[in-house]
């Protein structure tokens, strides 16, 4: 629409910022360079104009692509418009500092794009393991500098349409080896088999024949060899053919998810919807996309049931056990939104029992249980249920976010009944305990002294005591101090009243 737009009303700024996204850059080399013409000066000056000038020098023709004194020049003339705009900014950082650092983001990517064009322009099939190898390290670098995921999906949009047209460059070069490969292959099998003929064509007695046979049958165990080999090293190469498919399934998928982060449900399936379109992805890749997709089903109370059958649907026999459980965990969420209650506490115990160690599956566990006591407080079926499952995430999770876990837990004891089975499912845990994290509730703990899981709340206080003893101390001695102050205000009022019971005693005749 935007690219409609500024080519109708002649606003070549407008054409531009749309059409960078989607062109071939190779086929549209002489337009762009028209569009930057035609830009007013204060945009053609700018650090964006500068990038679109840098990456034209990095399109050229195969013998141009390497490190030029003109991609130099336009890579540092970049940096210094960055560098100009930011010092043009107010000293105390804003949101406007956010844009010109994905604009030093984008130069600094334009010199690892000029690194990787020349390891394109050299590779073959014979050095494709070792050039895919050198790729991979940068890549793996692209992976690990992303924007915030608070950052403006608008930056997020920038870095994964720039970060496509170098993955889309990889795979021009990479993906046809695999046709020159599979045909090498093809001919060699051909000339093994011709060969295998030749040899048992030859033996023409019947003693010859049968040693013929023997021979053509260690021939043949040996071509099968040969063939499994070859099978082995294909899938190799297919590995490091298909490294710009899976980059960009990759960045798709990490664009998806904080396209979800922010609410854009739409902008998150329509994104995910483009993995469908590459010929091969990395099964890590299919999980992340089938799981997002169900998440962003899962915020949308009509269609529930649509990301219950994809979920249902899904062959797992591809996944690992942990990726296996989380996909029963999520299955077990959609069962518990659709009121689903037996089903869905089905699918939760079999997330846990295929994979014990993740936390995930527990802490999903233990707050469909807590929601089951919630509705129904009497019964502490749910409450005993809650707190075994919040304690085996807490002791698996090693991370901040279990303190949600164990201020939950220190409710649900609050909720105990006479018999005090939710404070003998607190005690049969056995597992590891989270005496670090437990630090934020001693306060609450110290409170809890006085309360009916007093003996629960001094176990957890005499653990914080024994391996972190200066974090309890302050608290414990201003607890120790008020107590001190209250006793003493009560005895003042005790003694007042047993003084006013005797003096009403000694009046009466």
């Amino acid at each position: 629409m935007l690219l409609d737009l500024g080519l109708h009303e002649s606003l070549p700024e407008i054409e531009l910022e749309a059409g960078w996204r989607t062109w071939d850059w190779g086929e549209r080399q002489a337009q762009v360079r028209q569009l930057l013409k035609a830009t007013p000066p204060e945009v053609a000056s700018g650090p964006r104009a500068k990038f679109y000038e840098t990456y034209l020098t990095l399109v050229k023709s195969n013998a141009e692509r390497a490190k030029t004194a003109d991609f130099q020049r336009m890579c540092k003339e970049g940096i210094k418009a960055c560098l100009q705009q930011w010092n043009e900014l107010p000293p105390v950082g804003t949101p406007a500092h956010i844009g010109t650092l994905h604009m030093f983001q984008l130069m600094v990517e334009l010199a690892d794009a000029s690194n990787i064009y020349s390891s394109l322009a050299s590779t073959k099939v014979e050095n494709l393991e070792t050039k895919s190898g050198d790729l991979k390290s940068v890549l793996q670098t692209w992976r690990e500098r992303l924007p915030n995921n608070s950052d403006p999906i608008n930056i997020w949009s920038d870095l994964v349409a720039w970060r496509q047209h170098i993955f889309k460059a990889i795979n021009d070069v990479y993906v046809p080896f695999i046709t020159q490969q599979q045909q090498q292959q093809t001919a060699s099998a051909e000339d093994g088999g011709q060969g295998d003929t030749a040899t048992k064509g030859a033996n023409k007695n019947k003693a010859d024949t049968k040693n013929g046979r023997k021979g053509g049958d260690a021939d043949s165990s040996k071509v099968d060899e040969a063939k499994s080999a070859g099978s082995a090293n294909n899938s190799a190469l297919t590995s490091y053919a298909y490294r710009g498919y899976h980059e960009m399934a990759w960045i798709i998928n990490r664009f998806a998810h904080v396209a979800r982060l922010h609410g854009l449900v739409d902008v998150c399936i329509s994104s995910l919807t483009r993995i469908y379109t590459l010929p091969n992805i990395e099964i890590q890749e299919a999980f992340l996309k089938l799981r997002e997709q169900a998440k962003c089903y899962y915020r949308r109370p009509q269609e529930l049931q649509s990301g219950l059958d994809v979920i249902s649907n899904t062959n797992l026999m591809y996944f690992s056990r942990g990726q296996k459980a989380e996909f029963f965990t999520l299955k077990g969420q959609f069962l518990a939104k659709l009121d689903k209650l037996d089903d869905a506490n089905h699918a939760f115990a079999t997330g846990a029992q295929l994979e014990l160690n993740s936390p995930k599956a527990w802490a999903a566990w233990g707050r469909y249980n807590d929601e089951c006591f919630c509705r129904n407080i009497p019964d502490t079926t749910g409450a005993v249920n809650a707190i075994s499952c919040y304690m085996q995430a807490a002791g698996l999770s090693k991370r901040p976010r279990v303190r949600r876990f164990l201020a939950r837990t220190l409710w649900l004891l609050s909720q105990d009944n006479a018999n005090g089975s939710v404070c003998a499912a607190f005690d049969a845990y056995t597992g590891e305990m989270p005496t670090w994290y437990w630090i934020a509730l001693v306060p609450q703990l110290l409170a809890g002294l006085d309360a009916s899981y007093s003996r629960q709340s001094q176990q957890i206080l005499l653990r914080i005591a024994k391996q972190y003893p200066q974090a309890l101390y302050y608290a414990l001695r201003t607890a120790r101090e008020e107590s001190l102050i209250q006793r003493r205000q009560q005895t003042p009022a005790a003694d007042s009243s047993t003084a006013d019971a005797a003096t009403a005693g000694q009046g009466q005749p």
